[in-house]
């Protein structure tokens, strides 16, 4: 997946890239809007950021997760290896452990992403906080990226294009 990056500095602006790019068959799912009033975009019609995409919570509960399993795994292969209860343990030991820690590691790490800001928009910040736009729109292939691109350089030049990432993932 794709994912374009455009600032604008007016609400209308945004209302009107929401329009022509529905037009065009990219729907309210692929297109969010970061403004300093969250409330504001609700009462235009638009589709704002969720909790989910402001803070770093799916970033960092997947690499918790994977850390956990990982500890998990090991703690799991100890205690196969090592009899600590005077019972032998077998591969059960490692899938329980497993899966222990990768739920605390999930968890663990989602507590921490959620103090933490989306680490794909930290160099937006300053912009939106100084009350612009941050319009991001989602491609999943190149038909819709041609799309994208053919709206914005056609009808809205008043939005500047700040970013572009190839391979988009919230996970990563």
């Amino acid at each position: 997946m794709k994912r374009f990056y455009y600032m604008t500095q007016s609400l209308p602006s945004v209302t009107g890239i929401n329009q022509d790019l529905a037009a065009e068959g990219i729907g309210p799912n692929r297109i969010s809007v970061m403004g300093r009033d969250v409330a504001e975009l609700e009462r235009a019609h638009v589709h704002a950021v969720s909790p989910w995409d402001q803070t770093d919570i799916m970033h960092s509960g997947f690499l918790g997760a994977a850390i956990g399993l990982v500890v998990g795994l090991l703690v799991g292969l100890a205690l196969m290896a090592m009899d600590p209860f005077g019972v032998s343990m077998n591969m059960w030991a490692v899938w329980i452990a497993g899966a222990f820690f990768l739920f605390h590691g999930a968890w663990f790490g989602g507590l921490i992403g959620l103090s933490r800001r989306n680490h794909h928009l930290m160099r937006y910040l300053t912009e939106v906080e100084r009350g612009n736009y941050l319009v991001m729109v989602d491609a999943d292939d190149e038909d819709q990226a041609r799309r994208v691109h053919r709206v914005m350089t056609g009808k809205h030049r008043e939005a500047t294009m700040a970013g572009e990432e190839d391979g988009y993932s919230p996970f990563f």
